[in-house]
C-alpha cells in the first residue's frame, strides 16, 4: 500500500523556490512571511553548532543507538551520538539492526507495557495535521503506517499513565482507613518546608494562616464514629497537599517516611465523596490533585480533578475580582480568603487552557465570563527573583511577603485560550485555508507582543541552540526555573500555533503560491521551536536536577513529535539526521535525569517520557531508511 492512498507525496520546493512564488496578492499572508522573515533572520545569524556539518545519522561510523528493548528497564545504558561526542560503535540507526525489536511493534508494546496497572494516555494533540488529516483519526495512523513501513498502532503515540496511585489500589466505598492521617509531627515538617519552598511561589494552593485551621480541623477528634462533612474535606486537604510532597524537597527534611502516592489515593477517594461540596479545602484537594496529575502528564485524570475544582472557584466567585487595598498577614479572615480563592482561580485557569490544548476539549474557564485582572502587585516577581537566595528555606519571615508569581504568565495562558478559539474549536474548524492563515498570523503577533512585554532579562529568546543555550551557572534557582519557564511555554505555544498550519491541504496551497510558502515556512517555524525546547530542556536539567520534572513530562512530547513528523514528511534532507540526533540526545538526557526525592510513580514517568521520544527516533528512522531505499531503487 501506497502512501498516495493517505496523503500527497507532494515535496515543498527549496526555500528561494518558495520565494520567487509569492505575488502582491494576499495581504495577510505577505504579512505572516514578513514575520517568518524577521523570525527566520534571527535564526540565520546564529552560529552554526559543531555539529551541523553533513552527516549522516544512518552511518555506522557516526553514531550509535541502543535498541529500543533496552528501554524496558529503568537501568538502561545510556544511548550515545556524536552530538555528546562519545565513542561510536558497530551499531547502526537502520532499522534492520535493531535485531531485538519484535517484528510487530504490538508484541513489542505488549512486553514493554503490561496491560495491568497502565492506562495509555495519547499524545496526539487538536494541532497535529498533515495535508488536512488529523494525525489522531485512523487516516493519520495509516499514514504513518505507510511512511514508515511499520504497522504502527496508538500505543506507538502514548505514554502509559501508572495506575499504581490511584484509587484503584484502595476500596471505593467510604472508611475509616480512608480518612486515617500520616503523623501530624511529619505532616507539619512537610507543611512548613512548602511554605518556605520556591514550589509554593509558583503553585500558592495554600494559604498558611488558613491551612492551620484546616490541619486542626483534621487532626481533631472525630464527630462520632464516622467523621463530618468538614472533618472528611480537611483531612482529604491534608492527604492531598501531601500529593505534591516531592516538590518541596522533603525527603531532606522531614523526620518519618511518608507515603505519597497512598497519600494521594486516598486524597481522590475521599474527593468523590466530597466532590459537591463547596468550600476552599474540597477546593484545594480537587486543584492539588489536578497538578499532581498534570505532572504525570495524564490529561484526561487531570480533566476529572480540573471539572471539579472549575465548579468550585466560581461558585465561591474567584472568578470575580475583588480588589483589596490593604491585603497582608494582619488581614482579616474573609479578606484572606477571598485573596487566596482569586489565587486559586488562577492556577485554575492557567492549567485549564494546558489541559485544552492537549486534549481538544474546550476551556471550562473564558474570559467572556471571568474577570482577567491581574493580582495586585503581580510583577513585583520580576523584582525580587534575581536576587532571591536558591534554598529559599530562611526563617526570617520574608517568605510570607512575597507574591506568588504562579506557573508561568496569566496573560501567555489567555493567548492559549484565543488559540483554543481561533484554531482548535468547532468553529475553527469550518474556517477555510485563507481564514486559518489569517489567524495564525493575528496569534503570532500577539504572542511577539507578549514576548516583548517581558523584562529583558526574563523575556524568552526567539530561538536556542547549543551555541546560545543560556548560562544560567550564576543564578539562583528560583530564578532559573521561573525565566526558562517563560521560555519553553513561549516555544511551546509557537509549536502549536505553527503546526496547525498543516490544516491546509496540499491542494490548496497548490493554487495559491503564497499559501504554499506560508505552509511550509511556518511549519519550520514550529520546528525552530521544537529544537530550542529541547536544548532549554537540557539546560535545566542539567541546572536543577530532579526539580525539572514538571518541565520534561510536559515540553518534551510535544517538541519531539514535532520534529518526529517534520522527518517522516521530508525523511531525506540533512536536517533529518540532524533531528533525529537531537532527539537520541534529548531522550538520554531525560533517562539519566537525577531522580533521587521523587517518587516511584514519577520515575515511571520520566522513564517512560524517554521511551516515548526513542520509539519516535525508531520509527523517525524507519521513514529515512524506507526513503533512501525507494530512492535507491529509483535511480
Amino acid at each position: 500500500m501506497t502512501a498516495r492512498h493517505y496523503a500527497s507525496e507532494k515535496v515543498f520546493t527549496s526555500e528561494k523556490s518558495m520565494r520567487r512564488l509569492l505575488s502582491t496578492k494576499g495581504t495577510d499572508v505577505q504579512n505572516l512571511l514578513q514575520r517568518i522573515q524577521q523570525l527566520e533572520g534571527v535564526l540565520s545569524r546564529v552560529e552554526p553548532t559543531p555539529y551541523s556539518a553533513s552527516r549522516d545519522v544512518t552511518n555506522p561510523e557516526q553514531s550509535t543507538i541502543s535498541d529500543p528493548s533496552s528501554t524496558r528497564s529503568p537501568n538502561v545504558s545510556t544511548i550515545t551520538s556524536d552530538r555528546e561526542q562519545t565513542a561510536s560503535s558497530g551499531n547502526s540507526l537502520c532499522p534492520t539492526n535493531l535485531t531485538q525489536t519484535p517484528a510487530n511493534p504490538c508484541d513489542y508494546l505488549a512486553e514493554e507495557y503490561p496491560a495491568e496497572g497502565n492506562r495509555p494516555a495519547t499524545q496526539w494533540g487538536p494541532n497535529w495535521y498533515f495535508n488536512g488529516i488529523p494525525m489522531s483519526s485512523e487516516a493519520g495512523r495509516r499514514w504513518i503506517s505507510t511512511r514508515t513501513a511499520q504497522a504502527v498502532t496508538w500505543a506507538d503515540f502514548s505514554i502509559p499513565i501508572m495506575e499504581s496511585s490511584m484509587p484503584s489500589a484502595l476500596q471505593p466505598s467510604f472508611s475509616l482507613e480512608l480518612c486515617e492521617l500520616p503523623d501530624q509531627v511529619a505532616t507539619r515538617e512537610i507543611i512548613r518546608a512548602f511554605f518556605r519552598s520556591r514550589f509554593r511561589l509558583c503553585f500558592p494552593v495554600l494559604d498558611e494562616v488558613l491551612f492551620e485551621t484546616t490541619m486542626e480541623t483534621a487532626y481533631g477528634p472525630a464527630d462520632g464514629p464516622l467523621s463530618s462533612p468538614i472533618q472528611i474535606s480537611a483531612r482529604a486537604c491534608v492527604l492531598s497537599a501531601l500529593s505534591i510532597a516531592p516538590r518541596v524537597n522533603t525527603s531532606r527534611q522531614t523526620s518519618r517516611p511518608i507515603d505519597v502516592d497512598l497519600c494521594t489515593a486516598k486524597a481522590h477517594c475521599l474527593l468523590l465523596h466530597i466532590a459537591k461540596d463547596i468550600s476552599l479545602s474540597t477546593l484545594q484537594t480537587a486543584l492539588m490533585l489536578q497538578i499532581q496529575r498534570t505532572f504525570h502528564a495524564d490529561w484526561q485524570g487531570a480533566a476529572f480533578f480540573q471539572s471539579i475544582a472549575c465548579r468550585i472557584v466560581c461558585a465561591l466567585r474567584g472568578h470575580l475580582y475583588h480588589p483589596s487595598n490593604s491585603f497582608g498577614l494582619d488581614s482579616s479572615r474573609l479578606e484572606r480568603e477571598n485573596y487566596h480563592t482569586r489565587l486559586l482561580f488562577w492556577l485554575c485557569y492557567m492549567l485549564d487552557k494546558d489541559i485544552s490544548l492537549c486534549t481538544g476539549n474546550p476551556p471550562l474557564l473564558t474570559d467572556v465570563y471571568c474577570d482577567l485582572d491581574l493580582p495586585d502587585n503581580y510583577f513585583d516577581h520580576y523584582t525580587y527573583l534575581p536576587g532571591l537566595d536558591t534554598s529559599f528555606a530562611g526563617d526570617d519571615g520574608t517568605h510570607k511577603y512575597l507574591t506568588p508569581h504562579l506557573p508561568g504568565d496569566p496573560r501567555l495562558s489567555h493567548l492559549k485560550e484565543k488559540v483554543c478559539r481561533q484554531l482548535l474549536s468547532a468553529r475553527a474548524s469550518k474556517d477555510n485555508d485563507n481564514q486559518l492563515l489569517l489567524n495564525i498570523r493575528q496569534l503570532d503577533d500577539e504572542i511577539e507582543h507578549w514576548r516583548l512585554s517581558i523584562p529583558v532579562n526574563f523575556r524568552p529568546a526567539l530561538s536556542v541552540s547549543n551555541n546560545t543555550s543560556p548560562n544560567v551557572s550564576d543564578e539562583g534557582i528560583p530564578y532559573i526555573i521561573h525565566r526558562m519557564s517563560l521560555q519553553l511555554d513561549y516555544h511551546y505555544l509557537m509549536t502549536v500555533v505553527h503546526t496547525t498550519v498543516r490544516k491546509c491541504t496540499v491542494e490548496a496551497s497548490d493554487e495559491i503560491p503564497d499559501l504554499h510558502s506560508v505552509v511550509h515556512s511556518s511549519f519550520d517555524l514550529s520546528l525552530m521551536a521544537s529544537r530550542s525546547t529541547l536544548w532549554c530542556l537540557r539546560t535545566l536539567i542539567n541546572a536543577v536536577g530532579k526539580d525539572a520534572f514538571r518541565f520534561v513530562t510536559f515540553y518534551s512530547t510535544t517538541a519531539a513529535l514535532s520534529l518526529f513528523l517534520n522527518i517522516v514528511i521530508h525523511p531525506l534532507p540533512t536536517q533529518s539526521r540532524l533531528d533525529l540526533e537531537l532527539l537520541i540526545s534529548a531522550a538520554n538526557i531525560i533517562r539519566n535525569m537525577p531522580v533521587r526525592g521523587l517518587t516511584q510513580g514519577e520515575i515511571a514517568c520520566v522513564q517512560e517520557t524517554g521511551n516515548f521520544v526513542m520509539r519516535l527516533v525508531w520509527l523517525g528512522t524507519c521513514a529515512v531508511t524506507k526513503a533512501e531505499k525507494e530512492e535507491c531503487e529509483l535511480s
